[in-house]
């Protein structure tokens, strides 16, 4: 899995591309971890090229939507892909995640 940051204003952007599984999550789970921990508050994860999403995979996003509300952040997923969703709707996470379809329309709910 290829992990890419970019920022806009004041709001990162992760870009997940490949399979999100038990080893890539704890990569991922370091990236962000270190994100959170220089100060960034406001996330939005593209995952419009992640294929694959694992329990670890959403323990990962279930860890830092706790630690961004903590710290009265935010955190935005766009670009689910179909099987990407149902695994989210499956275990209810859709309810709980702020989804929108792409980034523009993240970054103007931020």
């Amino acid at each position: 899995m290829d992990i890419k940051t970019e920022k806009k204003n004041n709001i990162t952007i992760v870009y997940l591309n490949g399979r999100l599984d038990i080893n890539e999550s704890a990569v991922l789970e370091s990236s962000i971890n270190a994100l959170i921990e220089s100060g960034e508050k406001k996330l939005i994860f593209d995952l419009k090229d992640l294929s694959y999403l694992s329990s670890s995979g959403l323990r990962v996003f279930i860890s830092t939507f706790k630690k961004l509300k903590e710290k009265e952040g935010v955190m935005k997923i766009v670009g689910i892909q179909p099987t990407v969703y149902k695994i989210l709707k499956m275990v209810e996470f859709d309810n709980i995640f702020d989804i929108k379809d792409t980034v523009d329309e993240a970054l103007k709910t931020i």
